[in-house]
């Protein structure tokens, strides 16, 4: 399907990469805000599960939601890629690999460090394009944390939210909520994206 095709096109555009060695991102300001997450999701879920093949991540994706099969367009990071039904926000989940470069960063500053790293891999696919909307910060759901943060990719473009995690058996991830434009629809409000974004973490499982 043409659509799908295009879907693809613009998540790898911003998202997808193939495995590099990571370098430090450059120092940034970060006042960190330590956010709760509500236990239940705001939205319908489905029973559809992101699952990784380690069975160290899950989570359920939203009410209609469908999975895209890349078939092998994307990078092997990617774990998975669903769209909604309108073709106006996509979810991807994909693992941040971690490198000897990275090590002293992950030691000292733990996810903002992920949430660091994970943004400089965006930074460099789209040649520094993307910037960060905010600063960098954690929400915890009970024992699960994640580090968060958001980019856009033009001024004045709906946000890409990131929230980056480590499993129990130390893999790095990141989930990511990406706004298109592929279908010629509006974009949902911001308010609404967020609430999807909330909905998904507290979903997620590792």
């Amino acid at each position: 399907m043409l659509i799908r095709s295009f879907v693809v096109a613009a998540i790898a555009a911003s998202l997808v990469l193939p495995s590099c060695l990571f370098v430090k991102a450059p120092e940034a300001k970060v006042d960190v805000v330590n956010v709760a997450l509500s236990p239940q999701p705001e939205i319908e879920m489905s029973d559809e599960l992101v699952r990784t093949r380690q069975g160290d991540m899950i989570a359920l994706l939203p009410k209609g939601w469908v999975f895209l099969d890349t078939k092998g367009e994307t990078s092997s990071d990617v774990v998975a890629v669903a769209v909604d039904p309108d073709y106006t926000l996509s979810m991807v989940f994909s693992t941040v690999p971690s490198a000897e470069s990275s090590k002293d960063q992950l030691d000292k500053e733990g996810l903002l460090g992920l949430a660091r790293i994970a943004f400089a891999k965006h930074s460099r696919k789209t040649g520094g394009v993307a910037k960060l909307v905010g600063t960098y910060g954690t929400a915890e759901l009970g024992p699960r944390k994640f580090g968060t943060y958001d980019f856009s990719t033009n001024a004045g473009s709906a946000r890409t939210r990131c929230a980056v995690f480590t499993s129990s058996v130390g893999t790095h991830y990141e989930f990511a909520l990406v706004p298109l434009t592929v279908s010629g629809k509006d974009v949902p409000p911001d308010a609404e994206i967020q609430r999807v974004f909330r909905s998904v973490l507290a979903t997620i499982q590792y």
